[in-house]
């Protein structure tokens, strides 16, 4: 069976703010966060927009005195805001925590942040060494299940907030801190179509389930994200079923679960691909099964197993999407056509005699 694989990249960047409040009022420093975003699923967060319906998130802030700054003090932060989780308020239109902040008097403020916050007791910041660690964080097994992890670029000795935009939700223009969050996890997505000279063939796709590491601690170190090596092997189902390949010459047909036309991938934590010859248990791959019919000939099923690593693809990294696109061939029947060569018959017939 022949195989081809394409490769997008994706990139989810979110701008989180803070509101701008009205001058001489008691809230004038008060700390919000108020996204420009949209969408409840547990479908990939994908654009450049963290929506109000997207889940919440957590974040963290120290406090440095004057005089000092993030790049050579970090061990000196203090805990102002320790992994609190930052939820869309629907009234006022932004993003903010249960306790209300505000700016300090003095000094600076450092922030980071990570998404979403369900995740919260896996994840853990350390200011003296800038880093931010999510503990052996588990795919889930369905997509019902599954979470986008994003973390957020940190950002620096702020005085107050950082920049104006203005919301999609509303006409003002709000300031606000800017919190930039990037995808943590690779996508996984499968399509299938027959291979060339097949029109005349029926050919059904059943399923595909993948095999692949599910566990692993991500470090985020000063805005350079690194996950340790994934481990614990675990069985993922693409959630499609019975997808009739298109021809050759049609485009690739979405194998998975379908929302809204758009095919949803699988959540993935970021590994090393291996493919050993022959497979060898630990290797990641997937497994295809599908029927064949010419007419109303019902020509059997199958199922093939194949390696995930490919010649271009031999990890997947994070902030990826990953299109596998499967042909589907048959062997084709070919005929050797011999003869079996005369033999003498034994006994021969006696000699005959004529006069």
């Amino acid at each position: 069976m022949k195989k081809y694989f394409i490769i997008a990249a994706a990139a989810l960047v979110t701008l989180a703010a803070c509101t701008k409040n009205e001058i001489n009022t008691p809230k004038q420093n008060q700390i919000k966060f108020n996204t420009v975003t949209g969408k409840a699923t547990k479908a990939p967060l994908s654009g450049t927009t963290y929506k109000t319906t997207d889940p919440t998130f957590g974040v963290f802030c120290y406090a440095l005195t004057d005089g000092n700054n993030w790049a050579a003090n970090s061990a000196d932060g203090q805990a102002y805001m320790d992994k609190i989780e930052i939820s869309y308020n629907g009234t006022d239109k932004i993003w903010e925590p249960a306790n209300t902040y505000y700016w300090p008097l003095s000094g600076s403020l450092t922030f980071t942040g990570f998404s979403p916050y369900s995740e919260a007791s896996k994840v853990a910041y350390a200011p003296a060494t800038k880093k931010l660690t999510v503990t052996d964080y588990v795919a889930a097994a369905t997509i019902a299940a599954q979470t986008d992890l994003m973390w957020a670029n940190t950002q620096k000795d702020l005085t107050d907030n950082q920049s104006t935009y203005t919301s999609e939700i509303e006409t003002s223009t709000l300031e606000g801190v800017n919190m930039v969050f990037h995808h943590a996890l690779s996508q996984v997505k499968f399509f299938v179509k027959k291979a060339a000279g097949l029109d005349d063939y029926t050919i059904t796709v059943n399923s595909i389930t993948f095999n692949a590491m599910s566990t692993g601690t991500l470090t985020v170190t000063d805005d350079a994200p690194a996950w340790g090596a994934a481990t614990v092997k675990a069985a993922y189902d693409s959630e499609g079923s019975n997808v009739v390949a298109p021809n050759n010459s049609e485009a690739f047909a979405k194998f998975g679960k379908i929302v809204s036309d758009n095919l949803i991938g699988n959540m993935m934590v970021p590994q090393t691909l291996t493919a050993a010859t022959p497979l060898a248990a630990d290797d990641q791959t997937f497994t295809i099964t599908y029927s064949l019919k010419k007419g109303t000939v019902d020509l059997g099923q199958t199922s093939k197993t194949v390696a995930l690593k490919t010649t271009d693809v031999t990890a997947w990294e994070q902030n990826k999407i990953y299109n596998y696109n499967i042909v589907i061939d048959l062997n084709k029947i070919y005929f050797n056509p011999t003869m079996v060569d005369w033999v003498d018959a034994d006994p021969q017939p006696t000699q005959i005699t004529v006069q």
